[in-house]
């Protein structure tokens, strides 16, 4: 992380625009501190002039009139003048002139009042020096300005106008320029400090900014990114739903090629064959042959109509799910019963999921069960889902340690292709579940 911390030793000034920067920002943060400072003057300076009437009883007016006409009224004045416009264009050399004021009305009293009693007042210059320096936020150019005169305002009483045994006025001096000395460091500490963390905010703002540029290009790119993979994972969809369409597209195809070729002329087969063994009712060895083979032909005819059903149905094509379902629950091995609520009619390629699925899970329970179990199928449509459950009382299966077999798997993509999904429950001696959910589809009917 970049760092900047100001000069330890130089001007404390900034080169080029960041001086003005530093300015406005220093004037927006002290003001608070600046109206504080001049409330603790004003009341400081008023009380003590309690003590006035003590020390000075003769000269306690013309105290009062620095105090409560010149001071207090100024610095009043300066106080009201801090919540306007007009005071942050000469805040530092309005704020230093209050502080000499404070300073040189102090010195004042001090030639006001006799010698003896004028030392008390020497007291109150040591005060004025830190709380220009610190509290009153002054700048320390304008600070360090603001005490030299009030230095020189001093040195000039004490050795011209009331004459200062030397070692009163160098015994005053050294404490006095202590003072100054003291406030010098701080003031100077205090403002270099400022300077620091301006500099440190600006760094923290300009990281702020590019952290905000980067979190933008990162979203932005991650958005890409997320709308890319949208796209993929809609594409993906929509080709599993082809390859599912097309699928039921060719098995019905093949249904219509076997009902309508093979199984036709197979029927027709058997047909002539009754009729030729009517024609050789005499011959009884060749009519016992012709009728056994008319009897395989029909056999032949059954299983490839069995087959061309297993292939896709005409009876879910012509009415649909319900229908078509208790057909296939009718020919299974396990005693079954369908649950189906009156439902419409479906895309085709949503109702051949459902048909499939649910004889595979139909067939399952027939080969795994065990004897005696028997099956239930449950069909509904519930919040533009269509739902299915196929449920068994058999044997059932440890689900989470055997696993899904590729029958339950290739249910999941089917179903999956579409927008679905599957959900298996079972448990040893507790039968199994087969639930299944797929999106209704915009093209249901509610005929």
């Amino acid at each position: 992380m970049r760092t900047a911390v100001f000069p330890v030793v130089g001007r404390l000034r900034f080169a080029g625009d960041l001086e003005p920067s530093f300015t406005r920002h220093r004037l927006e943060q002290s003001l608070p501190f600046v109206r504080f400072a001049l409330v603790l003057a004003l009341l400081l300076y008023a009380l003590f002039g309690i003590l006035d009437f003590y020390i000075v009883p003769v000269g306690a007016r013309w105290i009062w009139v620095i105090r409560y006409v010149i001071f207090c009224p100024v610095a009043l004045a300066v106080f009201g003048l801090t919540f306007t416009r007009w005071f942050k264009p000469v805040m530092q050399p309005v704020l230093a002139g209050v502080a000499v004021l404070a300073g040189l009305g102090i010195v004042a009293m001090i030639a006001i009042a006799h010698p003896s009693a004028g030392y008390l007042y020497y007291a109150g210059l040591l005060l004025v020096i830190p709380w220009a320096y610190t509290l009153l936020q002054l700048r320390f150019s304008y600070a360090t300005w603001a005490s030299l005169t009030i230095i020189a305002g001093y040195e000039i009483v004490a050795i011209a106008l009331q004459p200062t045994p030397i070692r009163i006025l160098i015994n005053n001096n050294f404490f006095f320029l202590s003072a100054v000395i003291i406030g010098m460091v701080a003031g100077y500490t205090i403002e270099r400090g400022l300077r620091t963390d301006f500099l440190q905010r600006r760094v923290i703002d300009a990281q702020r900014a590019e952290l905000a540029v980067h979190n933008a290009q990162l979203d932005s790119a991650l958005q890409e990114s997320l709308d890319g993979l949208r796209r993929q994972a809609a594409e993906l969809q929509a080709s599993r739903a082809r390859i599912v369409a097309a699928a039921d597209s060719e098995r019905r195809r093949i249904e219509r090629n076997l009902h309508d070729g093979a199984q036709q002329r197979l029927t027709a087969l058997a047909i002539k064959l009754r009729l030729v063994s009517e024609l050789a009712g005499q011959n009884g060895a060749l009519a016992t042959n012709l009728e056994e083979l008319s009897g395989e032909v029909k056999d032949a005819a059954r299983e490839l109509r069995d087959l061309a059903h297993g292939i896709y149905p005409p009876l879910l094509a012509e009415r649909g799910l319900p229908a078509a379902l208790a057909a296939a629950a009718s020919r299974s091995t396990l005693p079954t019963t369908v649950d189906a609520a009156p439902l419409g009619r479906y895309p085709a390629e949503i109702e051949a999921t459902v048909y499939f699925c649910c004889l595979e899970a139909i067939q399952n329970a027939s080969k795994h069960a065990g004897k005696g179990a028997t099956l239930t199928l449950h069909l509904r449509e519930e919040a533009g889902m269509l739902t299915f459950d196929v449920v068994d009382d058999g044997k059932g299966f440890d689900a989470q340690a055997r696993g899904l077999g590729a029958g339950f798997r290739n249910m999941a993509d089917r179903l999956g292709a579409l927008g679905g999904s599957l959900q298996v429950e079972s448990a040893p001696q507790r039968g199994t579940t087969v639930s299944g959910t797929i999106p209704a589809g915009a093209g249901a009917d509610a005929g």
